[in-house]
């Protein structure tokens, strides 16, 4: 077998993997944002915080929230 008969191969992505990888990127988004709009409340709405910092911890309070409740975070069988 050459390298070029593997070219030949097609990869069909999973749909249903790629669901999964979606939504344990959004709800990782949703932890980024209850981590943002906390940093920002226990920062007296960031002036204990330095500039970079308060960059990162707005940026993380503005993301969307998420549409639905989060996972157990139980294994899926």
């Amino acid at each position: 077998m050459t390298p070029q008969d593997l070219g030949a191969l097609e990869i069909q992505p999973d749909p249903i993997a790629a669901a999964a990888l979606e939504r344990k990127r959004l709800e990782q988004r949703e932890l980024f944002r209850l981590a943002g709009v906390n940093a920002l409340a226990r920062s007296r709405n960031g002036r204990d915080l330095n500039p970079e910092a308060l960059a990162d911890v707005r940026r993380w309070a503005a993301y969307p929230p998420l549409q639905g409740p989060m996972g157990t975070g139980e294994p899926q069988a």
